[in-house]
């Protein structure tokens, strides 16, 4: 998303009058050919006291076997073994060389700061809620935000009741998808967005430990010195915030329009939607429940966030399901009987279709509910 921003005390233009006593940085995607931003920095960016390779890591990636092709559905949320701070809590669901889907159950605040040097990264807030801290200033999270984090920014989580999910991106920055017809207002407008709060941290911390990702290993870069203490920033990257209430999902009173409709965030190779309470379609004898598909050219992996889930039975808030490509899938039985009798769906959900296979990690397949493809088999 292109939408030039400055906060705090700036150059005149980039590389022009910086802030007396600043340090420019210019930080920017596709070899500066794409989106950037300067931030004035009160103390040099490479001044760190020490540089280790830092004393955690992730877990190694260890994917599971598929026994055979089915709709797959997991349950990260009760796993009471993926809690504490922002990096002990995290857990991979699903991968390819594309995207990377993890989950985030933050019990304790981390004042170790964070930078992936391989993906831009989006998080879900799916319940609690925390604090985002970063050099372009600050977030207060709660339920049902988006936040977009370029690659190569340093932040951190505070928290002690966070539950998120977060989507890497290695081969492209996160864009708004082209709505043509619709015009630039359709799905959410400029106005729905929100950038840091910038500000001078009210105490000064004396040191900054950061722990950066390249090739999935984590390197710890130390500095004598707060490293937020910056003067401000201009350009068109940075973090920013959405809420899916500032979402207008797009509707038809005559037929059921495809998932692609729903679309929030595109990427090289996948893309993320946002599902949401809706009017249904008016006609006797539309269809409206998703009609059934199988998909040849994605795989499919829905989060449930919140409300009834109309075409999915017994689903509980936080379940994830994924329906890899080359079988069928669509509602419920119940759902397809009761259809006629609802006017609107309350659900929300976030779901992530990617052009390559996903993989599976040996954790998620620990959270599997093995039967969940039954659920489609006619009663007996």
């Amino acid at each position: 998303m292109k939408i030039y921003r400055k906060e705090g005390q700036c150059a005149e233009r980039p590389h022009l009058n910086l802030p007396p006593e600043t340090y420019e940085e210019e930080l920017g995607l596709e070899g500066f050919f794409g989106l950037v931003s300067h931030l004035y920095h009160r103390h040099p960016p490479t001044s760190w006291s020490g540089i280790r390779k830092a004393g955690f890591q992730w877990p190694q990636i260890e994917n599971a076997d598929r026994e055979f092709l089915k709709p797959e559905c997991y349950d990260p949320i009760h796993d009471e073994s993926s809690s504490g701070n922002f990096f002990e809590s995290g857990r991979l669901m699903f991968h390819n060389d594309d995207v990377s889907i993890w989950t985030h159950q933050i019990t304790e605040a981390e004042s170790v700061y964070f930078r992936n040097a391989d993906a831009s990264e989006v998080y879900f807030c799916h319940q609690g809620s925390g604090r985002f801290e970063s050099i372009f200033g600050s977030f207060e999270i709660r339920p049902g935000d988006y936040l977009v984090v370029p690659k190569g920014v340093t932040y951190r989580w505070q928290s002690e009741d966070l539950y998120i999910l977060r989507v890497e991106s290695f081969h492209s920055p996160f864009r708004k998808p082209e709505t043509g017809i619709l015009g630039q207002q359709a799905l959410y407008h400029e106005e729905g967005i929100e950038t840091p709060k910038f500000h001078q941290p009210a105490k000064d911390e004396i040191s900054s430990r950061i722990w950066t990702q390249s090739e999935r290993v984590l390197t710890e870069i130390q500095y004598d010195f707060d490293i937020r203490s910056i003067s401000g920033w201009m350009g068109t990257l940075y973090p920013y915030k959405l809420s899916v209430k500032n979402i207008a999902p797009v509707m038809s009173s005559i037929a059921h329009l495809p998932p692609s409709i729903n679309s929030t965030f595109l990427a090289n190779g996948f893309v993320i939607c946002t599902f949401l309470p809706r009017p249904l379609e008016e006609p006797h004898g539309a269809l409206k429940v998703p009609f059934y598909h199988s998909n040849i050219d994605y795989d499919e992996v829905i989060f449930y966030h919140e409300g009834n889930f109309f075409s999915r039975d017994n689903m509980k808030k936080g379940c994830m399901t994924l329906h890899p490509r080359g079988i069928h899938h669509g509602p419920h039985p119940k759902a397809l009987s009761m259809q006629h009798q609802m006017k609107r769906t309350d659900e929300i959900a976030v779901m992530i279709d990617t052009e390559k296979p996903l993989k599976v990690s040996r954790f998620a397949r620990t959270l599997e509910q093995r039967d969940y493809w039954k659920s489609w088999m006619p009663k007996s």
